[in-house]
């Protein structure tokens, strides 16, 4: 089965303060000396430097605005943001942390620091700054989201459910919110909730094909094979790409004995992918069950082929091998197995 990963961490907020006469005055001198370029940037005066078209020409602009007025906080908070965008986070945090020098209440500048530490996988320290965001602004929802990605990825399942709750209970049309919340609640096993959480985010975004798709594994952990395809049928509507879904889908029509159609489905992942050892697998295990064991040993090959440590391949060849009688092979094939993952010592 595969899960697409839950959605992202939301991207830094910008901070536009550098307003009215100080924006001009400092535009129009770092303009006459050269030093960066304006042409064809309209309302200067409303527009954050930082959608110049180099991040480090609004760096320019940021350290000419400290220079004017070094405690000027949205300026180091909006240096660290052009910062991120060049992929410079230790530098970015130095400036957040800055900004949060002059104002400790600024909660943008907390928030901005803890999704720059959650670049750096520091995630601990970037929960840490998210927490400062929220105790500075309760209703900060994307803080709140951000907070249960970072405990996700920490596999903390049911601290990241109460960061969800609280978006949700902020923003209720958040369906990022609601679609996290659905694939943490799948981590715990908890197939009925995850369910309603996905239908709430597909109520929302109906054409989000990840939910649909997950809410397909939720079902088929639930047996509900029938049910599980209508879900990933929708999703490859919504995206003919969507090569989990398609995978997926060739599982439950393994799992219902209709392997003609599965291994139609795992040929459109491999059309997409040839390089999916998954879909290999799969395909050799449907054809298997057709006792068509030639042409499985022939995609077990493949699979091998492209993950030399798939055990699972390596097991069900041998099992094929077995089937045609091809005792010493079917051997040195269970002994692969076993070697890359005991759990197959019965075998």
């Amino acid at each position: 089965m595969k899960n697409p990963t839950s959605d992202k961490t939301r991207r830094k907020r910008t901070i536009i303060t550098i307003l009215g006469t100080t924006v001009l005055l400092l535009l129009m001198l770092v303009s006459i000396s050269g030093c960066v370029s304006f042409a064809g940037i309209p309302n200067l005066g409303s527009n954050n430097v930082s959608n110049l078209n180099k991040s480090d020409e609004a760096i320019k602009v940021y350290d000419k605005a400290i220079e004017i007025n070094p405690q000027n906080s949205d300026a180091w908070n909006n240096k660290g943001l052009a910062l991120d965008d060049l992929n410079k986070f230790d530098e970015a945090i130095i400036a957040y942390n800055k900004a949060i020098e002059i104002n400790p209440q600024d909660s943008e500048a907390w928030y901005n620091k803890a999704s720059a530490l959650d670049d750096l996988n520091k995630s601990e320290e970037a929960i840490h700054a998210y927490d400062k965001a929220i105790e500075i602004n309760p209703q900060y929802s994307d803080a709140w989201y951000n907070k249960g990605v970072v405990l996700g990825k920490l596999n903390k399942s049911d601290e990241a459910i109460k960061a969800y709750d609280k978006a949700i209970e902020i923003n209720p049309h958040d369906s990022s919110s609601w679609y996290n919340k659905g694939n943490s609640l799948f981590n715990l096993n908890k197939y009925d909730e995850a369910i309603e959480a996905y239908d709430k985010a597909i109520e929302i975004s109906p054409r989000k094909s990840k939910a649909w798709n997950n809410k397909g594994n939720t079902l088929f952990n639930l047996n509900k094979y029938d049910d599980a395809i209508i879900a990933y049928n929708k999703a490859i509507e919504i995206n003919p790409q969507n090569s989990d879904a398609w995978y997926n889908k060739g599982n439950a029509l393994k799992e219902l004995g209709n392997n003609d159609e599965a291994i139609k489905a795992y040929d459109k992942v491999i059309e997409t992918n040839s390089q999916d050892s998954m879909a290999w697998t799969g395909k050799g295990m449907a054809l298997n069950d057709l006792n068509k064991f030639d042409e499985a040993i022939i995609a077990y090959n493949k699979a091998i082929e492209i993950n030399p440590q798939d055990s699972e391949a390596w097991y069900n060849k041998a099992s094929a091998l077995d089937d045609l009688n091809k005792s010493e092979e079917a051997i040195n094939a269970y002994d692969k197995a076993i070697e890359i993952n005991s759990q197959y010592s019965d075998a």
